[in-house]
C-alpha cells in the first residue's frame, strides 16, 4: 500500500510542482514548511511511537492538522511512506501534516489493540503540544491507507470521545473484521487472524476491531471512501457497506469506486488525490 501515495507523488512531480528533498533532521525550516521529526509521543521502544510534524512556514494557533496513518497490513510500513511532495503541496494550502509510526505486528507481539492505543497516545500528544509548536490542537483530519484507514475509522467511530476528528479519509480500508467471506480470503484472512489473535470471525475481539460496528449517528463524521472494485485483498463490499450505513444515518459521506482497480489502485491515483483535495476544502477547509 506504500505504492499509492508514492505514485501520487510522482504524478504531482510530473505536473511541475516544485519541492525540496529534506534531510531527516530533527528540526528544519523549508521555504514552504517547518518540520519537527521523530517526536516521541508514547512509551514504545525503538521507532514505534515516533511522529513527524510539518507546519506551514506561516503557521498559527488556527492551523489545522491532517494526520496520516500508514498502511502495510499492520505489519509493515512507516511514517516515512508519506511523500515529501505531498507535504509540500498540503502545507502550501495551509495545512499542517503529521505522519506517525505505530507498533507493528510481530510474531505473537503487538496484536490489536496495540495500534489503537498508540493512536490514542498520538492524538493526546498532538492536543497537548499545540501551543508549543503552534497549530490547532482541537480538531484533526485522519487520512489512512489500507490498515491505516481501518485504524483511522475505528479510532474515530469508537475512541474519539472528545469529538476532535472532523473528517476521515479512507483509502481501501477494511471496515468489518467479522465478515466471514473476508476472513476466509487467503490474501488477507491469515493476517487478520495474526492481528487479532483469534481465527473466529464471531469472536468478541473481531467485533471490537470492526469500525462499522461502532458507527452511529453520534459517532460518525464526514467520511470519504476510495476503493477498487476488483480489490483482491479487501473486498469492495466492505466499502459499500460502510457507505450504505453512513448514508442511512444521514452522515455526510462520499464513495468513490474504481472499476477494475485492485488494492494498489494503480490507474486512479491522480483522481484520488484531486478528490481528497476537494473533499478537504468542503468539510475541513484550511482557513
Amino acid at each position: 500500500m506504500n505504492y499509492i501515495l508514492s505514485t501520487i507523488a510522482l504524478v504531482l512531480l510530473a505536473s511541475s510542482q516544485v519541492w525540496s528533498k529534506n534531510s531527516r533532521d530533527s528540526f528544519r525550516q523549508d521555504s514552504t514548511y517547518t518540520q519537527h521529526l521523530n517526536l516521541a509521543y508514547g512509551p514504545a521502544e525503538g521507532n514505534g511511537n515516533l511522529l513527524d510534524l510539518y507546519l506551514p512556514t506561516k503557521h498559527s494557533a488556527s492551523t489545522k492538522l491532517i494526520v496520516y496513518v500508514h498502511g502495510g497490513s499492520w505489519k509493515w510500513g512507516s511514517k516515512n511512506d508519506f511523500p515529501k511532495i505531498l507535504v509540500n503541496t498540503l502545507t502550501s494550502q495551509g495545512y499542517g501534516i503529521v505522519t506517525l509510526n505505530y507498533r507493528l505486528l510481530r510474531e505473537g507481539k503487538n496484536r490489536f489493540p496495540a495500534q489503537i492505543e498508540d493512536l490514542q497516545n498520538a492524538m493526546a500528544f498532538l492536543s497537548a503540544k499545540a501551543s508549543t509548536y503552534g497549530y490547532n490542537g482541537n480538531e484533526f483530519a485522519l487520512l489512512g491507507v489500507s490498515a491505516g484507514a481501518h485504524l483511522s475509522l475505528l479510532y474515530t467511530y469508537k475512541y474519539d470521545k472528545g469529538k476532535q476528528i472532523r473528517t476521515v479519509i479512507d483509502i481501501v480500508g477494511p471496515t468489518d473484521l467479522t465478515d466471514k467471506t473476508f476472513r476466509e480470503n487467503p490474501s488477507g484472512g491469515n493476517i487478520i487472524t495474526q492481528f487479532l489473535g483469534d481465527a473466529n470471525p464471531k469472536a468478541a475481539i473481531a467485533v471490537e476491531a470492526s469500525p462499522i460496528h461502532y458507527l452511529t449517528k453520534e459517532s460518525g463524521v464526514p467520511t470519504i471512501v476510495f476503493h477498487g472494485e476488483s480489490d483482491e485483498l479487501v473486498h469492495v463490499g466492505q466499502a459499500k457497506a460502510l457507505y450504505k450505513k453512513l448514508q442511512s444515518l444521514g452522515i455526510q459521506s462520499q464513495l468513490e469506486l474504481y472499476p477494475g482497480e485492485t488494492h494498489e489502485m494503480r490507474k486512479s491515483l491522480f483522481s484520488i488525490y484531486s478528490k481528497i483535495t476537494l473533499w478537504l476544502q468542503k468539510v475541513y477547509p484550511a482557513k
